[in-house]
């Protein structure tokens, strides 16, 4: 499922999630926008991120749209995209960072979608190369299973299977017929661009699956009723991977678990799945997509006497409650 990345990212109820709702009445009035050096091309994009606050000018009066984009900055804006949680991320290790960017980096880091340019380096004030630019909207927003074969003869190296996968979304196309550019910078303008139409492309391309009743069968196993029938070209593992499910435990921590063994249902309405963490012995309350659920899987079963026989007086057994 080629969201499946982007949905976990989601989960974390952040402002990926509020843009994708967004995106579908996407014509925005932006009369109130003052950036001097925004306009044509580049307008609807830069006015739509901006009020999702995921892209800031560089004044109050400038975008910076024909400026390079600084290594830096799009770490900024891409955390922001994804929502990441930048306060608690661990330290990657990156010595040159200054406070303003620090927290970005090291979540982008965490999720394995940045690396640094040597040890200990990151290099934030250098500019943002296409092909970097290919990799950081690919891993993303999980859109590896749409890799075509590019006319691109710099489509090669490290960045090569992030261009083919941009490509077959066709959120951006090369420079030239035989060049996508790989190694020349991006500005800020043009980022923008592509950044919005990754948006655009997921809300039009991509299915997320909606529960609208969820149950459970045992302690580790879930029930999920959908909003719609699921479409053919999903497993039944997919649909159980594209719901956002997390749970908090008694102790206030966060969990997200591992769905397995998936089962739909013929009506491709319920699915039905295994959760790990078991939740026995445990208390809390699970999430599943807008569903708040308590559970209580501490309380032990309990030996009654029933006395029964064949003529319905009693004699001695024992059941469970």
């Amino acid at each position: 499922m080629a969201n499946r990345s982007f949905n976990k990212f989601l989960a974390a109820g952040t402002s990926a999630a509020i843009v994708v709702s967004a995106v579908a009445p996407a014509a925005l009035a932006h009369d109130n926008h003052v950036f001097t050096d925004v306009s044509g091309n580049y307008e609807e994009a830069v006015y739509s991120l901006h009020d999702w606050g995921i892209v800031n000018g560089k004044s109050e009066t400038t975008f910076g749209t024909n400026l390079n984009l600084t290594r830096g900055d799009a770490a900024v804006i891409m955390a922001n995209a994804l929502g990441l949680d930048i306060e608690n991320a661990p330290d990657a290790g990156f010595t040159d960072l200054i406070p303003r960017i620090e927290g970005s980096v090291n979540a982008l880091a965490e999720a394995g979608i940045i690396s640094g340019v040597g040890k200990g380096k990151f290099a934030p004030n250098e500019p943002l190369t296409r092909g970097a630019m290919a990799k950081i909207l690919v891993l993303g927003f999980g859109l590896e299973d749409f890799a075509v074969e590019t006319p691109f003869t710099d489509a090669v190296g490290a960045f090569g299977p992030y261009i083919e996968s941009l490509y077959g979304t066709e959120i951006t196309f090369g420079k030239t017929a035989v060049s996508f550019g790989t190694n020349m910078n991006i500005t800020r303008g043009d980022f923008a661009n592509l950044l919005y139409r990754t948006f655009m492309f997921i809300d039009e391309n991509i299915y997320f699956p909606y529960a609208v009743t969820s149950e459970f069968v045992d302690s580790n196993t879930l029930k999920v009723t959908l909003e719609e029938a699921a479409p053919v070209e999903y497993t039944p593992q997919d649909i159980a991977d594209g719901l956002l499910i997390y749970i908090e435990n008694e102790d206030g921590s966060m969990t997200m678990p591992v769905m397995a063994n998936a089962v739909l249902s013929e009506d491709r309405m319920t699915v039905t799945f295994d959760i790990s963490p078991d939740l026995a012995g445990k208390k809390g309350i699970i999430y599943v997509d807008d569903i708040e659920q308590n559970f209580d899987f501490t309380v032990k079963s309990t030996p009654v006497s029933i006395n029964i026989d064949t003529k319905g007086t009693s004699t001695t057994g024992t059941a469970l409650i």
